[in-house]
């Protein structure tokens, strides 16, 4: 059961989130963006779970695209930070409210009064992964 709900959840992002052209790297990276409003490379790595030439990788092209800029930390040159652009902010809300809609859907389908005990359950099997592989995230 729980193999065929991951592979729900695979179909759901390629199915939600390829319509608009982007893939799930992609898309979750705009939205963390978006919930931090900038956040330094390694950040945005540690958050997405990826090393950082895979994430240079996906922040290049959404960079060539005009969804995000990188501009260097004033306090540390070293330091490189992402943020949206103004197009990348509609598009990452864009994806966002998607995303959300989704799974509000999801929500309204489970029966009146166990809402709470399906919540429950989720925040058990979470742990349960995280336990299984504390590298991710």
């Amino acid at each position: 059961m729980v193999q065929k709900l991951v592979r729900v959840f695979q179909l759901f992002e390629r199915d939600q989130i390829k319509i608009y052209g982007f893939t799930s790297s992609q898309c979750y990276s705009l939205i963390e963006i978006l919930k931090a409003d900038r956040l330094t490379m390694n950040e945005l790595s540690d958050k997405m779970n990826l090393d950082s030439s895979t994430m240079t990788r996906i922040i290049d092209k959404l960079v060539r695209d005009g969804l995000i800029k990188r501009d260097k930390d004033e306090e540390d040159r070293r330091k490189v930070l992402v943020m949206l652009t103004d197009r990348g902010k509609e598009v990452a809300n864009m994806l966002n409210d998607s995303v959300n809609e989704y799974y509000k859907k999801i929500i309204s389908n489970i029966p009146t009064g166990r809402i709470d005990e399906v919540l429950n359950a989720v925040s058990v099997l979470l742990k349960a992964f995280e336990k299984a592989n504390p590298n991710c995230c």
